[in-house]
């Protein structure tokens, strides 16, 4: 049912863009370049225990400056054909060299009066009407930002991207949302598979491997008087073998009365099958952020953000690992696209056992230039 559904919507786009009228001399979409540069200067102090001791020399020791990247170069074009339907292309190339050069998102956008249909890799309907916890800074504190100052104890089971939003990766997919009406929108979209090749996915037999992911979101937006309102309520199903397959829950809220914006979300995860719940690749897990910024001047904004998640771990020992980070940001405009970012953040990383080199907590201060271009 979840395949003709999209298959339809797929169709539908396609109909549209087939028989509308044409115009065989019209100029082919040219492409325009974007993208930004983020450079990143920190200090951080990882718990001394986690770290090489005299009774422990076999760990490794950190070194408590830092210097990183993050960059994307865009590639991207549209045009509006006769028949008013919008076709965009966009190509992401990461930029760093710890990248390798590797191409992020590449996908088509039709967009009109039936909505936003996406085709290719790129990200979840679910993610693109997400609302959460405002934040300025850096670093953010519900993505693995944090692990290049604060080092994630390699036992720990919680995922180092996963946040407070379902699913991940940008797989090839079929996304579609529809107009807004009234503040509301409803997005869905559909990944054959989470593996990145152009071969018929493999979902059957004994043999079959492949996991495919399904979501579903409403998101609501608008101005209630002073308030801004804005708000989303996703689940999703990540379905593979039977290690693999976990259902989603998330929710999202944005409040802004003037200057102030204040929000949080919720994610909780948990095995398809509820006799899978311990496994390693498996376990429930829940995420929650929440936070206030406040825009001090048109080229100003500070921020306080707390993040939280907890998973369950495999082994037979009682507990759950854990990460809790909590700090502040500041983002102050330049001119010409340049921004300066600071962050001031504590992390906390807890195993189900007490052993050293399975936790770790500190304290991190970056601050770095954010160019866009």
């Amino acid at each position: 049912m979840k395949k003709s559904l999209y298959m339809t919507t797929a169709l539908a786009a396609a109909g549209i863009l087939a028989f509308g009228a044409t115009d065989a001399n019209a100029k082919k979409i040219k492409i325009g370049l974007g993208g930004f540069l983020n450079t990143y200067i920190g200090f951080a102090e990882q718990d001394g225990s986690f770290e090489s001791t005299a009774d422990s020399t076999a760990r490794v020791g950190y070194d408590s400056i830092n210097i990183k990247t993050d960059s994307e170069v865009y590639f991207k074009g549209g045009t509006k054909l006769d028949n008013g339907v919008g076709v965009n292309v966009v190509i992401q190339l990461e930029g760093d060299a710890v990248s390798g050069g590797a191409i992020d998102e590449t996908y088509v956008k039709l967009t009109g009066g039936f909505g936003d249909v996406r085709i290719g890799a790129t990200k979840y309907a679910s993610f693109v009407l997400k609302h959460g916890a405002p934040g300025a800074g850096a670093v953010a504190l519900g993505n693995p930002d944090t692990n290049s100052f604060i080092v994630k104890p390699a036992n720990n089971s919680v995922a180092a991207a996963q946040g407070t939003h379902i699913g991940g990766g940008d797989h090839m997919k079929l996304v579609y949302i529809t107009p807004k009406m009234n503040g509301f929108r409803v997005g869905a979209s559909y990944t054959p598979s989470t593996t990145t090749a152009d071969t018929l996915p493999a979902v059957g037999g004994t043999d079959g491997t492949e996991t495919q992911q399904y979501d579903v979101v409403a998101s609501y937006e608008n101005k209630m008087g002073g308030m801004m309102l804005k708000a989303d309520v996703a689940a999703y199903r990540e379905q593979g073998t039977a290690a693999n397959s976990i259902d989603g829950r998330r929710f999202g809220v944005t409040m802004g009365f003037g200057a102030v914006t204040i929000g949080g979300s919720v994610l909780n995860e948990d095995a398809v099958d509820s006799g899978q719940s311990t496994l390693a690749a498996n376990p429930q897990m829940d995420s929650m952020d929440v936070g206030v910024s406040y825009q001090m001047s048109p080229s100003t904004k500070v921020a306080l953000t707390f993040f939280n998640a907890e998973k369950d771990n495999a082994s037979g020992t009682a507990g759950e690992d854990s990460v809790t980070k909590f700090g502040a940001g500041i983002n102050h405009s330049m001119g010409s696209g340049v921004t300066f970012v600071g962050s001031l953040a504590q992390v906390e990383f807890e195993d189900e056992t007490t052993d050293d080199a399975n936790n770790n907590d500190g304290w991190l201060a970056v601050a770095g230039i954010k160019v866009g271009f």
